[in-house]
């Protein structure tokens, strides 16, 4: 599959940004139109904030100026991840960066103010249901607070300290190049949305194996840039953190996120040691029921069955999406029904665009969804998890403040998930055979389970020994990058898939790793999806209690917003009841295949 330019896209396969502003000038006037609202904000504040009412009558005003930085914001970031090469889309994301810093440092008297507070003053406030979610932060930033112009020099760094996620986004997106390679005389164009998207799961094992060397190569190539700009990353949080007073970088990257150490160190250590024997079992299937003598890593997302993997259109997708959410009742379904009619999908599988999938959220105005579509069925996957994203972030924003929208990083991919095990479902259902359930649950594994509890969780287990080492005082280059993620894989997959040195590389494919402790978030949020999947098969109410769990947004802490749908994450059961799922999912598909060779 070669990448076309944008330019040769149809209209419907491309998003309509139309509903945030006309066009660049319209977008420009707007930053304007803020950027007075702010001063005029400031001027009125900043040393005027003595008692509840202030502060009361300053964060109505100030949400209204949120809203506006939500629109800005994502209009800024959303063209250029679609066309990198774009120069406009460049100087629109330059607009918005340098808006945003402004506007940043501007408003972080507000921060400290509020930080800063009496205790009586924010006991009041957070008496005020809009306001909730804003005062738990402050009561928990007390304690980590800088001086005033300290924290507005950091505010002032904001694109300095973002710097690497940038270099390396670009890095992916336009010079990671990959070699063409060739297969039975035909030669294959090879990047990296056609390598993930395409041909890693691709039937024919020397294409999987020839456009995995390709891609390897090309990222080698990067490797020690790579490692530069992660290691200026990881360093100014280990800065931060020491400057703020936290007892160590992982704290300091899990208090956002209200979740303490433990959480996190569970998630990795119960997947690691519990759910890796069943993977590998899985795994060993896969090889015996496509007569592989070994399993390698190009050969890991094959399909168990690859002829029923078939072509789906964009259209086929959007009645796919329709019939799975359709448990969660009208209300639900109306909501993101309006993805197709408003554009809210970027489909268009372009060059230089990002790879990968994302849903945006500026606030009360629609979802937007960039990804690339190349006709698989991996693509569905990918399109109904950006819809569970969209789906929440329309019904938090709807039922909350704009304080209060935002759900907590730890659980954020809760709603994403349940969408696809729903997926899985529809498909499992509507099939009559064994060949075409164990097809369905085989997706179940490798497009949901497989991406967001192994992928990810892996990055995780690697993250947890570089922040260690980081903290530990010590330092890192590609070579110890590569020998640290060789490790993590080889003790997650045993025997089950061979790792070599191409494998190690693996830390290179992910913006993740830019993004503090975000990757295990992954597998927090599955948990939480799969308890709500499975509370929604065998609970009447269960629907009525996920729409519940969405609406309540960031209102409430990890703890609290689980419990509307009754799992207990202080504890291992859910994490635990996730992977017996999971080992009986792959029980099944084993007897599947036992059922079709005595047929």
């Amino acid at each position: 599959m070669e990448l076309k330019p944008r330019t040769e896209f149809p209209e419907n396969e491309l998003w309509d940004l139309t509903a945030l502003y006309k066009d660049r000038e319209d977008f420009l006037l707007a930053i304007e139109k803020t950027l007075a609202d702010i001063t005029s904000f400031q001027q009125n504040y900043e040393n005027n904030l003595n008692n509840v009412d202030d502060f009361t009558r300053a964060l109505y005003e100030l949400e209204q100026i949120y809203i506006q930085q939500s629109h800005i914001g994502n209009y800024a970031f959303m063209p250029q991840t679609t066309d990198f090469s774009n120069e406009e889309f460049a100087a629109i994301a330059a607009s918005g960066d340098d808006f945003m810093t402004k506007a940043g440092v501007a408003l972080s008297f507000f921060d400290t103010a509020l930080a800063q507070a009496d205790d009586r003053i924010l006991d009041e406030l957070e008496q005020n249901s809009d306001f909730s979610s804003a005062i738990r932060q402050a009561k928990r930033q007390k304690a980590h607070l800088l001086a005033p112009e300290v924290e507005k020099a950091i505010t002032n760094l904001r694109e300095t300290l973002n710097a690497p996620y940038h270099i390396y986004t670009k890095m992916r997106a336009g010079d990671f190049a990959m070699e063409d390679f060739v297969v039975d005389g035909k030669i294959y164009k090879n990047s990296f949305v056609t390598y993930e998207n395409f041909y890693q799961n691709h039937e024919n094992a020397e294409i999987r194996e020839k456009s995995f060397r390709s891609f390897s190569k090309g990222l080698r190539l990067h490797q020690n840039a790579a490692a530069a700009a992660y290691l200026a990353k990881v360093k100014s949080e280990k800065l931060l953190a020491d400057m703020r007073g936290y007892d160590s970088i992982f704290d300091y990257l899990l208090d956002d996120q209200e979740v303490d150490r433990s959480m996190f160190d569970r998630q990795i250590d119960l997947i690691m040691n519990e759910f890796g024997p069943v993977a590998q079992k899985y795994l060993k299937h896969v090889a015996q029921v496509n007569g592989l003598e070994k399993m390698t890593f190009a050969d890991w997302k094959l399909d168990i069955d690859n002829e029923l993997n078939p072509e789906v259109s964009i259209d086929d997708a959007y009645n796919l999406v329709m019939e799975s959410v359709a448990p969660l009742g009208q209300e639900y379904r109306q909501e993101v029904a309006r993805y197709q009619t408003e554009r809210w999908v970027d489909f268009a599988a372009n060059q230089n665009k990002d790879s990968g999938g994302y849903a945006a959220d500026p606030y009360r105005v629609h979802p937007y969804i960039l990804m690339s579509w190349t006709g698989r069925m991996s693509d569905v996957y990918t399109l109904i998890h950006e819809i569970g994203h969209s789906g929440q972030f329309i019904f938090s924003d709807n039922a909350q403040s704009y304080y209060n929208a935002h759900m907590s990083t730890y659980f954020v991919e809760a709603p994403s998930t349940l969408n696809e095990l729903l997926l899985s479902d529809y498909l499992e259902n509507q099939f009559d055979t064994p060949r075409q359930k164990r097809f369905a649950l085989a997706h179940r594994l490798t497009d949901t389970y497989f991406h967001n509890f192994i992928t990810h969780l892996l990055e995780a287990a690697f993250q947890r020994e570089v922040y260690t080492l980081i903290e530990n005082g010590g330092t890192f280059g590609a070579d110890k990058l590569n020998s640290i993620m060789k490790s993590v894989l080889q003790k997650f997959w045993g025997d089950a898939v061979e790792i070599d040195d191409d494998v190690a590389l693996t830390w290179m494919r992910q913006a993740h790793y830019y993004m503090g402790l975000y990757s295990y978030t992954y597998s927090a949020g599955l948990v939480i999806s799969t308890a709500g999947y499975l509370n929604i098969k065998k609970n009447p109410d269960g629907a009525s209690q996920w729409l519940n769990f969405l609406k309540s947004g960031g209102s409430k802490t990890p703890l609290e917003s689980a419990l509307i749908i009754g799992a207990d994450i202080s504890t291992e059961k859910p994490l635990r009841d996730t992977i017996a799922f999971l080992n009986d999912t792959v029980e099944q598909i084993i007897a599947y295949s036992q059922e079709l060779e005595n047929a």
